[in-house]
Formats: structure tokens, sequence, C-alpha cells
């Protein structure tokens, strides 16, 4: 182990995060989007499923070449890949343009996000890996809360093409501060000589955590994600919301995505990871119960607002919750493969979370109650997946 080079937590951070906030930072331009583009509600919200698309293949390959080419190398090529996807969003004026354009960054940027993990799987032990991954959960979600922020004030004093440009400048930075800063961690001496791509396949098959914290790793970032997707339509375009305004409400979901790894790695300590889980199930529930009801309780559009905002907040809360350990855990028997096999773990569950984000956009009608009615029903989905957890 001694030639591993350990990199700096916080270029960790940076590439765990542009992703994230690559998939919402243009959310609060949706409705704008819709008009620039001559498209549909439906249409343009697509353009965030097809981005998990392209993630789910992106890490597939990414981790497939991180074991056999090396970390640092995977990472620098997905990165040039990301910043041509993102020049071509730039200058996209069809609505399928930007679809097959954001396909093509998505497979960059999903280096940031399934490479970083095996790095730090490379790095700290088992003992170690659950607080870290606590801090790194809670940059997973952050990230995208701050994409909206970023967003809403570009797209207001700039406008929603220079949202596009904003990520090129990230996509360049990422190059730049990699390349110089970030050292291969992969051990040589360990490293499979060759992808042993049956003898993983022939472990994940019969593992179960593999497939059940895959599975709700998934679920989690499908609701998040089908929020951000949802959420434009809902507080700009029912409640009249400013776009300002609207990116705003990013900070309330960062408090609570921090709030609730915190809580998660303390609850940790004094519970087992199965009763966890069914906590953070069991919040979503109430946060999407809340948010189905808040239009009856309520009836100027401000106050509608708000109590969607907390909501959300308790929502987010209970995601938060269950990540970290779902991350944590869902490789532990694949410690010999970890390139192939976390590259099978992104490929399972960034194809839930496509499929997820496009029935949102299937499912959008301009109401308030498509969203915690999707919800609702993924909890259920949440719950029997994870009681599978119970005996193990």
């Amino acid at each position: 182990m001694k030639n591993i080079q350990k990199p700096s937590l916080w270029l960790i951070i940076f590439l765990v995060g542009f992703p994230q906030i690559s998939e919402t930072i243009y959310t609060p331009s949706l409705p704008e989007l819709t008009k620039f583009l001559s498209a549909s509600d439906n249409d343009v919200q697509r353009t965030l499923s097809i981005y998990f698309l392209g993630f789910s293949v992106g890490v597939f390959l990414w981790g497939m070449l991180s074991d056999k080419i090396g970390r640092r190398k995977s990472m620098l090529y997905g990165i040039v890949l990301y910043v041509i996807g993102s020049l071509a969003c730039y200058f996209s004026t069809d609505v399928y343009v930007l679809i097959l354009s954001r396909f093509v960054q998505a497979v960059g940027a999903s280096v940031g996000s399934n490479v970083t993990l095996t790095i730090l799987r490379d790095i700290y032990n088992d003992e170690e890996r659950v607080g870290v991954f606590s801090k790194i959960s809670a940059v997973l979600a952050f990230s995208p809360a701050l994409g909206p922020v970023i967003g809403s004030f570009v797209a207001e004093f700039y406008g929603v093409s220079h949202v596009f440009l904003t990520l090129v400048i990230i996509g360049f930075v990422a190059l730049v501060w990699s390349y110089f800063r970030l050292g291969e961690t992969l051990d040589t001496k360990q490293a499979p000589k060759k992808l042993n791509i049956r003898k993983a396949l022939k472990t994940i098959k019969g593992d179960r955590l593999f497939w059940v914290y895959g599975g709700l790793i998934g679920i989690s970032n499908g609701v998040l994600f089908s929020y951000y997707g949802e959420a434009p339509f809902i507080f700009i375009k029912l409640l009249d919301f400013e776009i300002i305004h609207y990116g705003l409400i990013g900070f309330v979901i960062a408090l609570a995505i921090f709030l609730g790894a915190k809580s998660c790695k303390k609850l940790s300590a004094k519970l087992t990871s199965y009763k966890v889980l069914n906590l953070g199930v069991v919040v979503i529930l109430v946060g999407s119960g809340l948010f189905l009801t808040v239009p009856h309780l309520l009836s100027a559009n401000m106050w509608i607002g708000v109590g969607f905002i907390a909501s959300v907040f308790i929502i987010m809360f209970g995601i938060s919750l269950i990540l970290p350990i779902c991350l944590s855990n869902a490789l532990l028997n694949h410690k010999a493969h970890l390139g192939v096999s976390g590259a099978f773990l992104g490929l399972y569950y960034y194809v839930i979370v496509g499929v997820l984000t496009y029935g949102m956009s299937v499912l959008h009608t301009n109401s308030f109650y498509a969203f915690p009615m999707y919800v609702i029903g993924l909890t259920a989905v949440m719950y029997l997946l994870s009681k599978r957890l119970k005996y193990v």
C-alpha cells in the first residue's frame, strides 16, 4: 500500500460534487427552457432522465477502465468528455440536440462519482469508511441542492444558456486540478491482471447486500431528482415564485441533507443499519404525506409554498439517513474487484434513477399531487426492500 498516493479531501469533494451540480444547475430554468427550445414540459424534464441513463453507461465504462488503466487516467479522460458534452449543451437550440448533449455530458461526468468512490474504497479501511461516506453522502446530496442556487442566479442575470457555460468552466477547473493533484491510488501489486467480469458477476448474483442497498440508493436518488424535475413547475409556474426565490430553496434542502447525514452517523453508532434505514423510509413517507395535504390546509400561494418547503425538508432529511449506509455497505463483499463491482453497482442504481425520473416526466400534469403520490408509492417499495436486510 505504500505506493498509493492519498488525494486531498477537498479535491475528492469537488470531484464527487461537480457531476451532481451538473444534474440540477439548470432546473430553475426548466420552465424558461420550454419557451427557449419551443418544447413541451415533459420533453424538457426528460433532459434530466437522459442524464441518468448516460450516467449509468458512464459509471459502468469508467468502473471497468479504472481497474484496467488506473483511477487517474480514467478520471482525466472522463472530465474531457464532460467538457465536450457541456460545450454541446451550451450551443444547443433544439430540445433533442440538448437531450443528446446531456447524454454525452453525463457519460463524462459519471467518472467523478464512480471513480472517486472507488478511490475512497482504495484508501480507507472498513472502520473509517462509514464516517467518510457520511461526509461524502452529504456532498452527494448537498451539491444537487447547490446547483439550483447557482443556476437561478446565472439564469436571472446572464440567461439560461450561460448556465451550461458555467458547467464548461467547472469542467476545466476539474481537469486542471485533477491533472496536477490527483495521483494514482490503484495498488499495482494487488490490481487484477485482467478484468474478472465473470467472477464479479457470480459474486454479485448471490449478494443480497448488493441488490438491496443498490436498489435503495437508486430509489432514494430517484425521489431526490424527481423532485428537482418537478419542483420548478410547482414553485415557479403554479405558485409564481421568482426564479431566484426558487433557487434559494436549495439552502433549505442543503440544511436538511447536512442534518440528515450527521444524524445518520450518530444513529449508526447506536442502532442497526436495518433500523436506521426504516426510520429514513418513515421520515420520507411523513414528508410526502404532508406535501399531499398542504394545498388542502392552506390557501395563499405563499403559505402553500412554505408548507411545500417544509415537506421537502423532511423528505430530504429521510433520504440522507439512508444513503450513507447504502453507499458504505453495498460493496462489502466485493473487495477483490472493487472497480468492476462498482461499475455494475453504478449501472444498476443509475438505471433505476433514470427510469424513475422518466416516470416523473410522464406523470407530470402541472398539478401539486403527482410528485407526493409518486413518492408515497416509492416509499412502499423502499420498505419492502429494506425488510430483506432484517436478518443480515
